[in-house]
């Protein structure tokens, strides 16, 4: 794979790693205030959450194109390490390491969104 391709995954899956944290941060942070009765203060993590939400999908829509406008074989290998393949050799670990960590990061938001949008909607939340 393109030295340069690789890098420019590995920061974008950086990145991401970044927001899904700051998006965990502010949930959590939301949580609280919930529990506290707090409502001022958790419509404004409502709205502090939008920014970082808005920010990953603009880095997850880049990683995207990258991979999509990859050479035949670097699309392949960028495709394989974002979906959970092993590196193949030295230079390929951190992203693949990253991306695994992504993975466990985005299902820990899903998970914890799932009860807060409970706590918030109470019987009117969209999971059901």
């Amino acid at each position: 794979m393109q030295a340069e391709t690789l890098m420019n995954a590995l920061v974008l899956t950086k990145r991401i790693g970044n927001l899904l944290n700051e998006i965990m941060d502010i949930s959590q942070q939301l949580a609280e205030a919930v529990d506290r009765g707090d409502e001022v203060t958790a419509g404004m993590l409502i709205s502090m959450r939008s920014e970082p939400i808005d920010k990953l999908k603009v880095a997850r829509r880049a990683l995207q194109e990258l991979v999509e406008e990859a050479g035949p074989a670097d699309r392949e290998r960028l495709s394989a390490l974002l979906g959970g393949g092993k590196a193949a050799d030295s230079r390929e670990e951190p992203l693949e390491k990253q991306a695994a960590s992504n993975a466990r990061q985005s299902e820990k938001v899903v998970t914890f969104e799932r009860v807060l949008n409970r706590k918030v909607t109470r019987d009117k939340s969209i999971f059901q």
